[in-house]
């Protein structure tokens, strides 16, 4: 009807299977139709896929936040500390955390003969600890006839939260931000 999309069904009419007479449609307006079905399904994908694609664009921008946060938090926390509690020492059994996420090991007191302690003497401490044997496992304190232990090669101090010294068993100088300590200021 004069170019209009929105046409009526035709009134003519057709037999089906059964001779029941069903309204046709015409040729223009079925395809009219089919158009506009084709074009909708269409923008429903360009829609769809825009949609994905702004989901994975927002999702990415999230992660990268959160790893930017948690690496600014990480070196915020893991700078260099002075030892703080100078009295204790935390004497490690490995450079590995357990699977608790405790740190295994000892503790022991310093003190030395001007009444001062100091962290520098965290490793001649641990070192005297595995000496004796107390980092060995079957250590007794009560006895008098441990066998002495194997000292590790080399000692790292880091930074224990309380800030207490601990001296742990490696010569890797990335230990302490490994085990989540923070590493020792020593002022240098």
């Amino acid at each position: 009807m004069n170019g209009h999309r929105n046409e009526p069904l035709d009134r003519g009419s057709a037999d089906d299977a059964d001779g029941n007479s069903t309204p046709e449609m015409r040729p223009r307006r079925e395809a009219a139709i089919r158009a506009l079905v084709i074009e909708q399904l269409g923008e429903t994908r360009e829609r769809k896929a825009r949609w994905h694609r702004n989901r994975w664009f927002a999702w990415s921008g999230l992660g990268v936040l959160v790893v930017g946060i948690g690496a600014t938090a990480a070196g915020v926390v893991l700078q260099a500390q002075t030892v703080s509690n100078e009295q204790v020492v935390h004497c490690l059994l490995s450079d590995e955390r357990a699977a608790d996420g405790s740190y295994p090991g000892s503790m022991g007191s310093l003190a030395s003969a001007d009444g001062e302690a100091r962290a520098v003497e965290a490793v001649e401490a641990c070192t005297m600890m595995w000496q004796q044997g107390a980092m060995e496992p079957g250590f007794n304190p009560r006895s008098a006839t441990n066998a002495p232990g194997e000292v590790p090669e080399a000692f790292v101090v880091c930074v224990m939260p309380d800030g207490s010294a601990a001296a742990v068993p490696s010569s890797e100088p990335a230990v302490c931000q490994r085990l989540g300590l923070a590493p020792l200021d020593d002022g240098e």
